[in-house]
Formats: C-alpha cells, sequence, structure tokens
C-alpha cells in the first residue's frame, strides 16, 4: 500500500516565505510619506527604523528616523505578488524582467522600484506620492536554493540574463 506525501503535491508557492517591503528617507520630513505610500501598497501599517549608531558622513544621528518597512505573509502576500506582476511592471516601459544577479546566495530575490506611482493604490492621490522615490522589494522563500530560482517563473515575474 502507497500513502501518497502532501508535501510533494504542493505548488512552488506554498514554499514562499514572506515579501519585505522597505523604503528608506533622505529627510526625516519625508517618512510620513513613505509610511503613507506602503501602508496603501500593502493594506498595513508599516514599521519605522531607526538609526542604530551616528554616522557623521550622512549627518545621521543615534534614533533617527530613516525608514519604514512591512512583511507581508499569507493571502496579503499573495495579493501584493498579483498587482506586482500583473498591474505594476507592465506599467514599466523600460522594464525587460528581473536580472538573475539579484538573488542572493541563498536564493531570494531583491530588487528595487523607482515609483509609487505606478500602483493603482497611489494614483488616486498624485499629489501626495508625487515626489518621485523607491523602495526595495525582498522576496524570501524556503527550501533548496535551485527551487527558490524556479519560484519567480512559477509566479510569472520575468528575470533577464544580464
Amino acid at each position: 500500500m502507497y500513502h501518497l506525501s502532501l508535501k510533494q503535491n504542493l505548488s512552488p508557492v506554498d514554499s514562499l516565505e514572506k515579501i519585505v517591503l522597505r523604503a528608506n528617507a533622505s529627510d526625516p520630513e519625508s517618512v510620513h510619506y513613505l509610511s503613507l505610500a506602503l501602508q496603501a501598497i500593502s493594506g498595513q501599517f508599516p514599521k519605522k527604523n531607526y538609526a542604530k549608531q551616528p554616522l557623521a558622513g550622512f549627518k545621521l544621528r543615534k534614533n533617527q528616523l530613516i525608514g519604514v518597512q512591512v512583511t507581508l505573509r499569507g493571502h496579503k502576500m499573495m495579493s501584493f505578488i498579483k498587482n506586482l506582476v500583473f498591474i505594476v511592471l507592465p506599467k514599466f516601459v523600460d522594464f525587460n524582467g528581473v536580472q538573475t544577479k539579484k538573488y542572493d546566495r541563498e536564493g531570494n530575490l531583491h530588487f528595487g522600484l523607482t515609483q509609487f506611482l505606478l500602483w493603482p493604490q497611489c494614483e488616486v492621490s498624485y499629489e501626495v506620492f508625487r515626489k518621485p522615490s523607491g523602495f526595495n522589494i525582498s522576496i524570501i522563500s524556503k527550501g533548496d536554493i535551485k527551487k527558490k530560482k524556479l519560484i519567480s517563473s512559477y509566479l510569472g515575474l520575468p528575470t533577464t540574463e544580464d
């Protein structure tokens, strides 16, 4: 008698662990707008990031607000991926795909987007998000490194060998 294991029948999407969105600001006054943009895109209130050490070269003081981040899991993560692949990335004129060198040694994908205005949630409030700023996206998955690199193609995220 044979017993089928559920792990063999799971799709690669089930090995996605989380998506982290990070936005850093050059001045502390613009952190509020970054927070509003990430909240509109993700549907979650962002966590504020503070400087741990002072850096004189960047005019940075200890405990100064420098950015915000959101961690998406589960249903909100899949909703974000669908919006990214089917709505936002096709709006980029010069977007050929995410470069394969954007994978780290664990097989997680990290890339950045330059505009908040391409998201349908932010298009409505053009006056708030008109200042060009971007954010970083980290797609963290679990499992074998070779399988991790196949997840982006399964999700429909275009990749290039550049």
